[in-house]
This record gives C-alpha cells, structure tokens and sequence, in this order.
C-alpha cells in the first residue's frame, strides 16, 4: 500500500487570466500535496503571472481561442505526474480534504478508476453555500483522458474507452466562490460566455445541451423572458429517457425553468406540473424538481402540498445521495427545514413542527421565525391538555440541552424574549427563575425600553413571525 502511494503523485493544473486576487488561494491549498504546480495564462494584464511564478508555479502561455478544452488540454500536455487535478483559480479544496487526495490516488493507483468524483460547494460573497453540484477535477493523467467542448467542457474518454468514476462526493468538497454577484456581473459584461454558446449553437442548433447553457446566459442576466423561452427549446429537443450524455445539464434545465415558474405568480398549476411531469420522466431520482414543487405551492401559501413536495424532496435526498444530483436542493436544505417548520405548524402538525424546527435552529440558533414557531407549537400542545405535553420545565430544560447555552444572559434573554412574543406565559415564568434579582432589573428595564420603542407612532411589529 505504501509503494503504491509513493508513486501516485499529482500535477496541479489551471488556465487563468486576471485571476490576481484568486491565484494566492488557488495554489496554496496544493502545498505539501501536489508534486507540481502549472499554470496556464491565457491572457493576463493584472499581476496573476507575477503572484504565480513567487509562489513558484510553472508559468505557461496559451493564446486564447475560444475553447476552454483546448486551454486545459494544453495544461494536462504540461504535466508529468500520475494524476491531474485541474481546479479553476476561484476554486479550492479544504486543507483537510486536500490531504485525502493523497491518500485517493494512492489506493486507486492500480485500480481501475479514470477519476474522482466531489462535491462542488457554490459559496456567495458572504460564504454562504448556494448550491451543491457533483465534478470530476482529479484524474488520472492518461493520453486517452481529455476534456472536450469549447465551453462548459467535461473530462473524458476521447479513445472510446469506458470512463470509470470513483464516488466521493461525501468525502471530497471543491469549494467555488466563482458565482458571487461581483463574478456573475463582470462574466456577463464580457460577453465571452455568450459568445462562445452562440458559437456552437449556430453550428449545432439542435443541441439542448447548448440551449441549456443558453438559457443559464439569459437567467444571469434576469431576462426570464428569454430564459423561460430558451429552456423551453432546450425541453422540446430533449430525448425522453435518462440514458443520455448529460444529466446534470438536464437537471439543471429543468430546476431553473422550474424555478422561474414556480416565482412568477401568473403560473398556473397545469402549466408548471407539465414541466415537472416531463423532468421527472427522464430524471426521476432527481430532487430538486420536488424542491421546485415545494417552493410553487409555499409561494401559493398551499401548506399541505408544500410539506408533501418538500418532504418527498428530502426523501429523494436521503435514497439517491447527491453524485449528479439534488444540486439546489443540496445547497438550500436549511430553507426547506424552515419552509417544512412553516407547513407542519399551518397544518397543525406541532410534533413535526419541533422536529423541523429544532434541525433549523442547530444550524441558526438565533432564527426568530422557526423559534418562534416551535415555541407557539409547544405553547399550544401545553394549552390542549393533553397527556405527555411536556411542561414548560421539560421545554426549558430541551433547549439548555440542545440549542441554547443557559450559562450566558444573551442565550437566556432569547428565549425569554421569543416566549413572550409566543404568549408562552409559563415558559416566560421558568425563565424569569434563571436569572438572578440583580440581572432580572437590568432584564425588565431592557424589556420595557424595548416595549416603549416599539409603541412610538409610526413604528410597527418587525417579527419575522
């Protein structure tokens, strides 16, 4: 096992241009791992070359042509090492999950596997996850495996040999900050994107894959005009079985068009269900359709379909696992709990609505709406008197355990706080016991001054609830 880890070395490769404030990260990450480090310019004026060549990279140049396969391509020429891991300059691997490369390609070294599958993480700006796709960026360095396509490329047999993956996509996670609004808008005033699509679309009209990406252009943009239009096509040249070139493109067709429908409030029912219904004919372990379906009927205020699509979203989830799949609803899972806490309590499932609320609360204790629905359902199943209600004592005692941290006045004022506005009159009592007499004068003048904001003129109730 040792011999075969010491011969399974890795070259890190990217294709770059004015990648200044991206290329320091882009390259650290591979420190102590990869063996080399190339970098492949494509047209820099900024400082990218200069950051890279410090840091000790392998400088080339690569005159850009308008194909990203030819440019990376290129960087695999320029490699010498066993396998290949080519991440993008606004892409990166946790330094933890960069040291199990090495371990990855040392078991698969004599196995065989073309390729690692990982999670692909979609932060914003504020490093929030968006979304959660699957990609192959670390691959063995064959002269059978190239990318192909001018844009929105993918690894691949080009000698007509299977393409054997190995799944990692609960072990490995690229992280990619690329589709913050600051990128999102300087890619699309480039017009390069759009450009290279048009490209191959007039070459290849009939390309629903082509269309697709055509339609992400237009989504981008906010022209959902254009976008509901062009996913429209893309549909409409679709072939009606899953076993076809590209499901996560499919997918993502699919989950944006549904995405459109399911916020513009002219959509009827029978209009997005057609669309559903025809994406779930070639995908139908996919869960981001149920995720749309669950976002259409809460913006209808439809509770008890919402639960249904939301949990049947879930449950696809949990039995697919997310290799080519569930890429938005993935990404906003703690909105489907909050989403899921808002539809249990509507439908007067208190028990489920706990539940629901307790997994949105472990990820955001301060959340005042799902709180404050747990609180209400606790409230309500005391009030009902019915045996096995717990008491505001066992509620009390609940949250010091799982959620809050009783030893601090913030984590105690909280809750106390969110009771109130819950007209939770008894847990309000056990709260109060929690404080001493000289903390609870300080808690009651901070409660009233509070109170006397909120009644001056103009001002009105800001809870989320």
């Amino acid at each position: 096992m040792k011999r075969n880890r010491k011969k399974a070395r890795i070259s890190q490769c990217m294709i770059v241009k004015n990648e200044e404030k991206n290329i320091e990260r882009a390259l650290s990450w591979g420190k102590g791992i990869v063996s080399e480090q190339i970098v492949v310019d494509t047209g820099s004026t900024d400082r990218t070359v200069e950051i890279a060549e410090r840091m000790g990279a392998k400088i080339y140049h690569f005159e850009w042509i308008d194909d990203f396969a030819a440019a990376k391509n290129f960087a695999i020429e320029k490699a010498k090492y066993e396998w290949v891991a080519l991440l993008d300059a606004d892409e990166y691997f946790s330094e933890e999950d960069a040291k199990k490369l090495l371990y990855y390609v040392g078991e698969l070294q004599d196995k065989a596997y073309d390729a690692i599958l990982a999670s692909w993480v979609h932060l914003d700006n504020e490093g929030k996850i968006t979304a959660v796709g699957t990609q192959s960026r670390v691959f063995r360095n064959a002269p059978g495996l190239r990318y192909v396509g001018r844009i929105h490329e993918f690894i691949t047999s080009i000698d007509g040999t299977h393409f054997h993956f190995v799944d990692a996509v609960n072990e490995l996670s690229i992280y990619h900050t690329g589709y913050g609004k600051a990128e999102s808008i300087e890619k699309i005033k480039s017009g390069r994107n759009l450009r290279i699509i048009e490209k191959e679309i007039e070459e290849n009209p009939d390309d629903y894959r082509m269309l697709g990406y055509l339609g992400d252009e237009y989504f981008s943009m906010q022209d959902l005009e254009k976008a509901r239009a062009t996913y429209q096509k893309s549909v409409d040249l679709m072939p009606f079985t899953e076993d076809f070139i590209d499901p996560i493109r499919t997918a993502m067709t699919f989950g944006k068009y549904l995405d459109i429908l399911s916020v513009d409030p002219d959509t009827k029912e029978e209009d997005f269900f057609k669309i559903y219904d025809k994406a779930l004919i070639r995908l139908p372990r996919e869960g981001d359709f149920d995720y749309f379906a669950g976002k259409y009927y809460m913006r209808q205020a439809n509770y008890p379909q919402a639960q249904k699509y939301l949990k049947r979203a879930l449950d696809q989830l949990e039995k697919n696992g997310l290799a080519f799949k569930s890429m938005f609803l993935s990404g906003n899972i703690k909105k489907v709990y909050e989403w899921l806490t808002t539809c249990c309590y509507n439908n007067g499932n208190l028990a489920e609505c706990i539940n629901y609320s307790t997994m949105v609360l472990k990820a955001d204790r301060y959340l005042l709406k799902p709180f404050f629905l747990m609180l209400t359902a606790f409230c309500l199943d005391e009030i009902s008197g019915r045996e096995g209600a717990a008491s505001a004592e066992a509620v009390a005692g609940f949250l010091g355990q799982n959620l809050y941290d009783f030893t601090t006045i913030k984590d105690r004022l909280f809750v106390m706080r969110a009771a109130m506005q819950a007209g939770y009159k008894s847990l309000v009592s056990v709260m109060r016991e929690t404080f001493s007499p000289q903390e609870l004068t300080a808690v009651d003048r901070a409660l009233a001054a509070d109170k006397n904001i909120n009644q001056e003129p103009g001002r009105g109730d800001d809870t989320e609830a």
